[in-house]
């Protein structure tokens, strides 16, 4: 008998002492942090921030890039794909993407709380009538949410959430999170992407994601 409860108790230290819930993910230089879950998987950026900042990624243009851009992505899916960010395709599982960028002085100039709301996805009306969402393969847009951010250490931005039909037919959810530190001259961004019902069926663990990013000015 006293063997057999040394050996529940193991079993039960044993799983007490499994996988951890959540991946810490942080960049201590540019002090910024947020958490997924463990079982996400980490993907390479490389394709994607060539995309969003368009330059070809053998151009000069794209290695300046590299070094003013720090990026990081993890996406839930059983097959882990950085296409699944941009993808007019269906996106079946969350994914997250988190990028910290150097504002060179013609940029910091430009910024304003709209430009970090258009900074993933046209979201002002102006914007969106701009950018010819059609031809994008964007329609059914829904502003969902809409706050301004001042967070500690003079850092200030949004947070939006949003709902877009793409061209696959499925509307889709982007909870985004851009920041700007005190001078203007450091972007930080935070989003996720995932179809509007996997994002309505997984929100409280979404939700964490979004509020867990964290920057330190």
């Amino acid at each position: 008998m006293a063997a057999g409860l040394v050996v529940g108790i193991l079993a039960l230290v044993v799983a007490a002492c499994g996988a951890p819930e959540f991946t810490y993910v942080k960049n201590s230089g540019q002090q910024t942090y947020f958490k997924v879950p463990h079982e996400w998987h980490e993907i390479d950026t490389d394709s994607v921030d060539d995309t969003l900042s368009g330059t070809n990624p053998d151009s000069a243009t794209s290695k300046a890039r590299q070094k003013a851009w720090w990026s990081v992505a993890y996406d839930a899916s059983e097959v882990p794909d950085a296409d699944h960010l941009l993808s007019a395709g269906t996106t079946l599982q969350p994914i997250v993407y988190v990028r910290v960028a150097d504002l060179n002085e013609p940029q910091q100039n430009a910024v304003s709380l709209d430009m970090l709301r258009n900074a993933f996805l046209p979201v002002t009306e102006e914007a969106r009538s701009a950018s010819a969402g059609a031809a994008l393969g964007l329609s059914g847009f829904e502003l969902l949410q809409d706050e301004v951010l001042t967070p500690e250490g003079g850092l200030h931005g949004v947070h939006v959430v949003y709902d877009y039909e793409l061209a696959s037919g499925v509307m889709h959810t982007f909870d985004q999170t851009a920041l700007l530190n005190t001078d203007g001259s450091k972007f930080y961004m935070l989003i996720i992407r995932c179809s509007t019902s996997c994002f309505r069926e997984r929100s409280s663990e979404l939700d964490t994601i979004a509020k867990s990013f964290t920057v330190r000015s």
